[in-house]
């Protein structure tokens, strides 16, 4: 068998394989293999199919939910007119009652008072104004003299019970004096009589002697120079007992050795916010500057107060050898402080931009002041409340 033989067989099977067909419902011809069904539909006539049932099935549902609205409707508008001739009983009966309850009256019996009925007569006499003079008695000399004599002995009796001396009219002591205004009575009497006798009601004096002023938590923040112009956020809720101590180029041996006579008028308990340590990583190793902070943890705890470490910012001159060493450093910062019993607040999220630092990539710009003191401020805020 030769090869053109050979191709024409195949081309025969090949015509009775593949045949053309034509879809029943948008009439399109396509070739196929094999004999198709005798409803034979196509791809998109098929998606068509599907798409009209579903819209058939929607429409079906939003029918249900119509009328499912229409019965509810029904059934609101019917509670409504129950509820409607409930309301109009009640006043029936309300009114029936009322007027059971003025026949009581006139007949002098007992009657059933409701808070309907209490509120109805409330109302009632709100609206009647009673007009009367109160100064009639006034107008007879009997009642002027009455009223005038009255008065004398309420006078009478409040020197009576006074702790000033009989006869003397130059004060009179009310529960709304302060003690205050009592001294300097008392003081402008005893200048007056000039006798020197102490005319002090009984306990007065005790009392204002022994009185002690409360005084508040003082609160110091001391570190080194990047605490610059933030004494105003910081101090501005309460400037009295609110101190920034600002000592440049300050390091942790340092504040260590001012420390007890910065706080020397500190008070009992007093916050401290440290924040010290950016020279130290310049110049000292790992080791000396957790010694460092150690020995001032053994300082703080001999003055007894609330201690609060500030962590330390980064520096953007700097390369990244010294930022790790600063991160080092406050991680064990705050390790360290869990440990001791201190606080910790660390900032290096917060400084991340070189914006916040001036030209020197070391100290803090006007912007990085305000932020830092804004969170001193409410770290102090917290910590007291």
């Amino acid at each position: 068998m030769t090869d053109s033989e050979v191709a024409v067989g195949v081309t025969h099977v090949a015509d009775d394989t593949m045949k053309m067909t034509g879809c029943g419902s948008c009439g399109m011809y396509m070739i196929l293999e094999g004999a198709p069904g005798k409803s034979f539909l196509c791809m998109k006539c098929r998606l068509i199919e599907l798409m009209e049932e579903k819209i058939r099935g929607l429409e079906m549902q939003v029918e249900s939910l119509v009328e499912f609205r229409k019965g509810f409707e029904q059934i609101m508008e019917q509670r409504h007119e129950v509820s409607e001739g409930k309301s109009s009983d009640l006043q029936m009966e309300a009114g029936l009652g009322n007027s059971e309850g003025r026949l009581g009256e006139e007949s002098g019996q007992w009657k059933h008072v409701t808070k309907r009925t209490r509120q109805r007569k409330r109302r009632a006499s709100e609206g009647e104004i009673e007009l009367q003079n109160r100064f009639a008695e006034l107008e007879n000399e009997e009642g002027a003299q009455q009223v005038v004599t009255e008065g004398d002995r309420a006078r009478k009796k409040r020197r009576a019970v006074s702790p000033i001396g009989k006869g003397e009219e130059l004060m009179e002591i009310t529960p709304n004096m302060s003690p205050r205004r009592i001294q300097d009575g008392l003081k402008r009497i005893t200048r007056e009589n000039g006798n020197g006798k102490n005319l002090q009601p009984e306990g007065t004096g005790d009392r204002l002697e022994n009185s002690t002023v409360t005084r508040k938590r003082q609160v110091y923040v001391i570190g080194d120079s990047l605490l610059r112009r933030i004494d105003r956020p910081v101090t501005r809720a309460d400037p009295e007992n609110r101190r920034v101590c600002c000592l440049p180029g300050a390091k942790i041996r340092d504040v260590d050795l001012r420390l007890k006579r910065i706080l020397k008028g500190a008070g009992k308990n007093p916050l401290i916010i440290l924040h010290v340590g950016t020279n130290d990583t310049a110049r000292f190793s790992l080791e000396s500057i957790k010694g460092d902070y150690a020995r001032l943890g053994r300082t703080l705890k001999e003055i007894e107060a609330q201690v609060i470490f500030s962590g330390i910012l980064p520096v953007p001159r700097e390369g990244q050898q010294r930022c790790d060493k600063i991160m080092t450093i406050n991680r064990w910062l705050r390790q360290w402080c869990y440990k001791e019993g201190f606080g910790m607040y660390g900032h290096w999220e917060a400084f991340m931009d070189r914006g916040q630092f001036s030209r020197d990539g070391l100290h803090l710009s006007r912007e990085g002041n305000r932020l830092l003191g804004w969170r001193l401020a409410q770290l102090i805020k917290r910590a007291l409340n």
